[in-house]
C-alpha cells in the first residue's frame, strides 16, 4: 500500500469514527425517549402498587417486576429490550437479522388455567427458541397446529381445545389492538399468562388494555 493510499485509508477512519460518535448520540437520545415512553404508558396502564427496575446495558431496555392491585393477578414480569442501533457498525448485524425492539410480559394469575397453550410467530426465531425451551420434555403430550387470525398464520402447541381457545381469544383481541404479536402463552402449570410483542408507543395503551380486560375475564370479572 502506498503512501496516498494509507492517508486515504486514515482520513477514511477519522471520518467513519466521527460519523459514528454524532450517530450513537442521535440515536441514543432517541432510544431513551422510546423507552421512557414505554415506561410511562406501562405504569399509566397497569397502575403497579409497587416496581423494580433494573437497566439493562449492551441491548438497551430493562427488566422490571410490578406487584400488581387486580384481583386476576398480583405480580408480573417485564422485559424491554431494543437492538443497539445507536453502534453505527452494528447496524448491518442488525438489518440482516431484522432484530427489532421486543416487549415481554409475564402475569402471574391467581384463576387456574385450562391448560396450556403456546401461540407464536412461525418466524420468529427467537421466539421459537423460548418455547421449545418452555416445553422441553413434554412436546410428546402437546399438540402441534397452526393458528390463522387476521390474515396471519401462527404456530400453535396445546394441552386441549379450551386452552387453545383461550389463547386465540387473546391473541384476536391483542391483533385488533394493532399489536404486532410474536408470542401468546396460557400455563396452567407456572399458572402465568406471557405475550411477547414488537411494541409500537402508537398501540401499546390499547395492548395493555386488552391484556387487562382479558385478565379480569379470567378471573370472572
Amino acid at each position: 500500500m502506498g503512501p496516498e493510499a494509507r492517508w486515504l485509508l486514515f482520513y477514511a477512519v477519522i471520518v467513519a469514527s466521527m460519523a459514528s460518535v454524532v450517530w450513537f448520540f442521535q440515536i441514543r437520545r432517541q432510544m431513551i425517549a422510546r423507552m421512557r415512553a414505554v415506561v410511562g404508558i406501562l405504569e399509566d396502564v397497569l397502575r403497579p402498587r409497587d416496581k423494580t427496575y433494573t437497566l439493562l446495558g449492551y441491548l438497551v431496555g430493562f427488566r422490571a417486576v410490578y406487584e400488581l392491585p387486580y384481583r386476576w393477578s398480583r405480580r408480573a414480569w417485564i422485559l424491554y429490550t431494543m437492538p443497539p442501533g445507536h453502534v453505527f457498525f452494528y447496524l448491518p448485524v442488525i438489518l440482516l437479522r431484522r432484530e427489532k425492539d421486543r416487549l415481554e410480559l409475564t402475569f402471574r394469575v391467581n384463576t387456574p388455567l385450562p391448560g396450556e397453550a403456546h401461540i407464536y410467530h412461525p418466524h420468529d426465531r427467537h421466539v421459537a427458541r423460548l418455547v421449545r425451551r418452555d416445553t422441553a420434555g413434554r412436546e410428546g403430550r402437546l399438540t402441534r397446529g397452526e393458528v390463522v387470525e387476521a390474515g396471519k398464520r401462527f404456530t400453535a402447541l396445546y394441552s386441549g381445545s379450551e386452552a387453545l381457545e383461550k389463547a386465540r381469544q387473546l391473541l384476536r383481541g391483542l391483533l385488533e389492538a394493532g399489536a404486532d404479536v410474536r408470542r401468546v402463552t396460557l400455563s396452567d402449570r407456572d399458572w402465568a399468562l406471557h405475550v411477547s410483542i414488537v411494541p409500537s408507543v402508537a398501540t401499546l395503551r390499547r395492548t395493555l388494555e386488552v391484556l387487562k380486560r382479558y385478565g379480569e375475564k379470567l378471573a370472572g370479572g
